[in-house]
C-alpha cells in the first residue's frame, strides 16, 4: 500500500501501520501508568519487608530468604527496563522517575548505561554480529565467526567449556553490569562533546547510585549486623539477581539466528527472538519479557498489553512468512543453553532482501 504527502508524491507505508492500527483499535497502545506505579510500589514494599527480615532473622533464616528476595528483586528491576523504554507510563517524566527508582536507586544500576547498551544497540539489531552488545560476553561466543577470531585458549574454553561453566559464571552477571555502569557515569561527562557536559539524568544517575550502596552496604551495619555479613549477603543476592536475569534474556535469544547482514529489520525483530509460554503467574515476574517477540517489534507497548497483542503479532509474521516461534519456559532453557554448548560452530547467517536466510559460508561453496 502506498499513501500520498499533500504535495501529491507517494510515500511507502509505514511495515507497522496496519499492525498498530489494529492495536490501537483494541487499545492497546495506551500506556496504563497506574497499574505500572501499583506494581513498582507493591513490588518495592516486598522487597523493604524481605530486607528488614534479612537484617532481623537469624542468618540461616536470611539464607533461605536469598533466593526468593532475588527473584522480587529482579522482578522489580525489569519494571525499570519499561521506565528506559518509556512503556510504563503516559508521561516522560513519569517513565524516568520510575526508571530513577528501581534501576540506580534499588539496583545501583545506570539507566544511562542500560538505555545506551540496551534500547540504542541490543533492540536496533538484535543477535547482530558485531552490532548486539548481548552476543558478545567475554570469554564466552555465541557463533562459529567470533569463535574463528578467538585465540587458542579462547577456543578451547567455547568449545569444551562454554556450555557447562556458562551458569556458573552467570553469578557475576549481575556486579559486573553494576561495574560496567558505574565505569559508564564515571566517563561520559568527560566524553561528551556537547559544553554542557553533567546533564540533570546524569546527577540523578550518579547521586542515586550513592545512595544505593548506602542503603545496601552501609546501613546494615549502621543497624548492627557485620561487615563480613552484609558483604556476603550484598554479592549473594546480586548475584542470584544476576543469575535470573540472565535466564529471562537468555530463553529470549539464544538459539535463534544469529545475523552478519540483514535487510528487513521487522522481520530480524521477530525471527531472532521467541515468544515463551509461561502462564500469567510466570509472565508477573518476567514483566513482559516472556512476550520477547512482541517486545522487540513494539519496545513501547505496555507489558500490561502485551498478551493481548500476541495474537495480532503472531498474525502479522504468519501473514508474511515469517517464523514466530513459541516454547514453554524451560524446553526453551533447555535449548538455549545447548545452543550455547555449540554456538562455537554455529554460522551466523544473511537475511536478504528476498527474505531468506542463507549461511554465506555454504553459499562461498556453492559458487566455489
Amino acid at each position: 500500500m502506498k499513501r500520498t504527502t499533500s504535495g501529491g508524491a507517494d510515500m511507502a507505508e509505514h511495515p507497522l501501520a496496519n499492525l498498530r492500527k489494529k492495536l490501537k483499535e483494541e487499545n492497546l497502545l495506551d500506556k496504563p501508568t497506574s497499574k505500572s506505579w501499583t506494581k513498582v510500589i507493591l513490588l518495592l514494599v516486598v522487597v523493604c519487608a524481605l530486607y528488614v527480615a534479612h537484617i532481623y532473622l537469624p542468618l540461616k533464616f536470611g539464607l533461605i530468604l536469598i533466593p526468593i528476595t532475588a527473584l522480587f528483586s529482579t522482578t522489580l528491576a525489569m519494571t525499570g527496563h519499561e521506565g528506559v523504554h518509556g512503556s510504563a507510563c503516559r508521561s516522560k517524566a513519569g517513565n524516568i522517575s520510575l526508571a530513577a527508582v528501581v534501576f540506580p536507586l534499588f539496583a545501583g544500576l545506570s539507566m544511562e548505561y542500560w538505555r545506551e547498551k540496551h534500547n540504542v544497540k541490543h533492540h536496533a539489531q538484535p543477535n547482530v554480529v558485531n552490532k548486539d552488545p548481548d552476543i558478545h560476553s567475554w570469554p564466552f561466543t555465541f557463533s562459529q565467526e567470533e569463535y574463528n577470531t578467538s585465540g587458542r585458549i579462547r577456543q578451547f574454553f567455547q568449545r569444551h567449556l562454554q556450555g557447562w561453566t556458562f551458569w556458573p559464571i552467570s553469578l557475576l552477571v549481575g556486579h559486573l553490569m553494576r561495574f560496567d555502569g558505574l565505569k559508564y557515569i564515571a566517563t561520559k561527562p568527560f566524553k561528551s562533546k556537547k559544553n554542557k557536559r553533567v546533564t540533570k539524568i546524569w546527577l540523578l544517575d550518579s547521586s542515586l547510585m550513592l545512595v544505593h550502596f548506602f542503603l545496601w552496604l552501609a546501613l546494615p551495619i549502621l543497624l548492627g549486623l557485620s561487615w563480613q555479613v552484609t558483604f556476603g549477603f550484598y554479592v549473594l543476592l546480586w548475584g542470584l539477581v544476576g543469575t535470573y536475569l540472565t535466564a529471562i534474556f537468555i530463553v529470549g535469544h539464544a538459539g535463534r539466528p544469529i545475523i552478519t547482514e540483514y535487510d528487513q529489520n521487522w522481520r530480524l525483530q521477530i525471527e531472532t527472538a521467541r515468544r515463551i509460554k509461561f502462564g500469567p503467574i510466570g509472565s508477573f515476574f518476567f514483566v513482559g519479557l516472556d512476550y520477547q517477540i512482541e517486545h522487540h517489534l513494539l519496545p513501547a507497548l505496555s507489558h500490561f498489553n502485551l498478551p493481548k497483542a500476541a495474537p495480532l503479532v503472531k498474525e502479522y509474521a504468519e501473514e508474511r512468512g515469517w517464523q514466530y516461534q513459541e516454547l514453554g519456559f524451560f524446553r526453551a532453557l533447555w535449548q538455549s543453553t545447548v545452543a550455547l554448548q555449540y554456538a562455537w560452530k554455529t554460522p551466523s547467517l544473511v537475511l536478504n532482501e528476498n527474505g531468506e536466510l542463507n549461511d554465506p559460508l555454504k553459499s562461498e561453496k556453492s559458487t566455489s
